[in-house]
């Protein structure tokens, strides 16, 4: 555990985290996961807080219900590492190196004393993130002009704040939203600025999902706002009239904007329903063929892809996904029933927090605010896409924790603060390796390839080396009319085999094709190019 007086350094790096590198835009070419800056940035401040966590610390440390529940589930997700190889590794490390500093920021915060007062502090702290990304978002509804140096699309504006993905925005308001609900139910004096972070809240949390028409956003907040409002109001009845004022008023606002601008979405539109239902479907069929161990891990986007169209005829135009929109379903692919007895472990510890400070009968309760977020991960993939959807749902889960004393002698713990140390040393030079190669191969391929001598500065390996990769084995296909050197060929033609065993793509599938021609293998160009009319039967380049 840490003293209560060497607690200051660590609340402040999570401010600095949640008030200001949370909201700072970086140029990017999109992705999930590390391929997105702003996730490396979270990364590396997650390290920087485990690292700090544990060298504070001293004997007893401190364990709770979840947590004992947590890190067998863990590792028993992590077991499938053993039996999976090259070239599947490489897709499926980051998300398992993800959820391995999940686990320990987790331990990290359960070495913080939270009495009220600092849980009061710590749920503020993220009340302010979200207001700030609100303003954010007002900014790029209202204010930015086209060609803006953030990329936003003014013509759609949907506003996205940092996240670039309308959904993200819309569960990070709606928890918010939960959280200010929260705060208010406090039965002693609110400070002036809480007052104001909580109002500002209230009024722009509706009136940005309401722009934003997003399913998940709103489906979050109505399920968790009424419910809110009633125990607020058996709480403190002058306080929630004025509540649900603003939450009107935020409304009326929002209506407002879409009358005079125009509504950013058809909220009736059932295409995106239709596609993810198709993906759901699919993902229990394979679950069904290979119940046990799964498909394997890293194996997803190649055996989804090509089980969809040996079930499906070709009526949907792009089944080429990284993630079957339901984590819960990533995990039982891969893993089959062997890491979905992990996620079971995970869900159990969870409902024994939940139970612990349920908010029935009817008492406010902080673990409410992560549910927009688990509601989101039910129908989407928002840990993998936003770094700060994730330090919310540990923060708000470790606010409704109880803890209690790690019962081991202090050697045994001693070892397990230099194990997570250690995890965080190994992972900070990696994470910020991974930042600086972004910035390289972003820069690189916005110049179309051109200024490619910038590309000698990427150190490997790195978060990023598969987009490395992609992009060096590219170059020197490019050149190849110019050197024709049959070793680019041949380079190219080995890496690309590998990487549609991993990642169909068909861009990928069609320089495959123009390769094995130059090489003098009709065959294989034939084989390519019939397995890429079945993979991507709307894409024109393998029509008949």
């Amino acid at each position: 555990m840490i003293s209560n007086n060497k607690t200051a350094g660590l609340f402040g790096l999570a401010a600095c985290y949640c008030l200001i590198a949370m909201h700072v835009y970086w140029p990017n070419r999109g992705g999930s996961g590390f391929y997105l800056p702003w996730n490396l940035v979270g990364g590396i401040f997650i390290a920087l807080f485990i690292l700090g966590a544990m060298l504070l610390s001293r004997p007893p440390l401190a364990v709770s219900g979840f947590f004992n529940r947590l890190v067998p589930g863990a590792l028993i997700l992590l077991l499938p590492l053993l039996w999976t190889k090259n070239p599947w590794l490489g897709e499926a490390l980051p998300r398992l190196l993800g959820l391995t500093l999940g686990v320990a920021a987790y331990f990290a915060l359960l070495q913080i004393p939270l009495d009220r007062l600092r849980r009061r502090r710590l749920l503020i702290l993220l009340l302010a993130a979200t207001v700030l990304e609100a303003l954010l978002g007002l900014v790029q509804y209202g204010l930015l002009a086209p060609g803006n140096a953030m990329g936003y699309n003014t013509l759609k504006n949907r506003p996205y704040g940092i996240f670039q993905q309308w959904n993200l925005m819309a569960s990070f308001m709606a928890t918010g939203l939960a959280l200010a609900l929260y705060l208010l139910s406090n039965r002693h004096p609110l400070h002036r600025g809480v007052q104001w972070l909580t109002s500002g809240m209230l009024v722009l949390a509706p009136l940005l999902l309401i722009v934003i028409a997003s399913r998940v956003g709103l489906l979050a907040a109505a399920l968790l706002s009424p419910l809110q409002l009633f125990m607020l109001y058996r709480l403190n009845r002058r306080r929630a009239a004025a509540a649900l004022l603003l939450l009107f008023a935020g409304i009326a606002a929002g209506l407002l904007l879409v009358m005079l601008n125009g509504a950013t979405r058809a909220l009736t539109v059932a295409e995106p329903i239709f596609y993810r239902l198709a993906y759901w479907q699919e993902a229990l069929r394979m679950i069904a063929e290979r119940p046990w161990l799964g498909w394997g891990y890293g194996h997803f986007q190649h055996d989804f892809l090509h089980h969809f169209y040996t079930t499906h005829s070709s009526g949907m135009e792009s089944v080429s996904i990284s993630h079957p929109h339901n984590e819960i379903l990533l995990w039982g692919i891969e893993g089959g029933l062997l890491s979905l007895s992990g996620i079971a472990l995970i869900l159990w510890g969870l409902l024994r927090l939940l139970r612990r400070t349920r908010a029935l009968p009817l008492r406010p309760a902080p673990w409410l605010a992560a549910l927009p977020i688990l509601l989101h991960m039910m129908v989407e993939y928002p840990l993998y896409l936003s770094a700060a959807h994730g330090v919310l749902l540990l923060a708000i889960l470790r606010a409704g924790d109880v803890r209690c004393r790690l019962r081991l002698s202090p050697r045994p713990q001693l070892t397990l603060r230099l194990l997570a140390a250690g995890l965080a040393a190994l992972a900070l030079p990696y994470l910020l390796n991974g930042l600086h190669s972004a910035l390289i191969v972003t820069a690189v391929e916005k110049t179309g390839l051109q200024q490619f001598a910038a590309m000698n500065r990427v150190m490997t390996p790195t978060p990023w080396q598969v987009r490395y990769d992609y992009d060096v084995q590219l170059q020197r296909l490019l050149q190849y009319p110019h050197t024709r050197d049959p070793a680019a060929l041949l380079s190219y033609q080995r890496w690309a085999e590998n990487e549609i065993r991993v990642r169909p793509d068909a861009n990928i599938y069609v320089n495959l094709m123009v390769t094995s021609r130059l090489l003098q293998q009709p065959q294989r160009a034939e084989d390519l190019h019939r397995q890429a009319r079945r993979l991507f039967p709307h894409d024109a380049r393998f029509k008949e």
